[in-house]
């Protein structure tokens, strides 16, 4: 009875480390890392070290876009914006705007950040820009630019 009392305290109570390598945590990831926090140690990877392109550049190209305005003092933290019936009937990843809905544009950010809110995005662009169309325009001719072209061929590893 004994044996059996030990067996169970080992097993409940003395850490057994299982590393990530043996999981398939990530199977229909391209590339996948996870890093303990407080350690900075690397409990998984798949493909850690391979230049992917990033999943969200629409949204990056946006928050570079808000920002700047941000910078130049075009738009600021505290303004209030107010959602389109375009932009609150975005789909995919969204924080659900209502038509008519006002909200700041830091909680607009923090929506696209946390939550990748489309909707969040085209509001915003619409506050930017006037419309989503303008806005467009906008990421592109800030993506051919030769300076902001460079940077973003940098980021993502490739050149087109």
């Amino acid at each position: 009875m004994r044996k059996i009392w030990i067996f169970i305290f080992l097993i409940l109570f003395i850490p057994i480390r299982v590393y990530g390598e043996e999981l398939n945590l990530a199977e229909n990831a391209k590339s996948a890392i996870l890093i303990e926090a407080s350690t900075g140690e690397v409990m998984y990877q798949k493909n850690a070290n391979e230049r992917l392109a990033p999943a969200s550049m629409t949204k990056i190209m946006s928050l570079i876009l808000i920002m700047e305005n941000i910078e130049n003092g075009n738009l600021k933290w505290n303004d209030i914006v107010v959602v389109s019936k375009n932009a609150s009937s975005m789909g995919g990843s969204q924080i659900f705007l209502e038509t008519n809905e006002m909200m700041t544009v830091e909680d607009l950010v923090k929506g696209i950040c946390i939550a990748s809110g489309n909707d969040a995005t085209v509001a915003l662009a619409e506050k930017i820009a006037g419309t989503e169309k303008a806005f467009v325009k906008l990421m592109n001719d800030k993506a051919t630019t030769s300076d902001d072209k460079k940077a973003i061929e940098d980021f993502i590893g490739e050149k087109k």
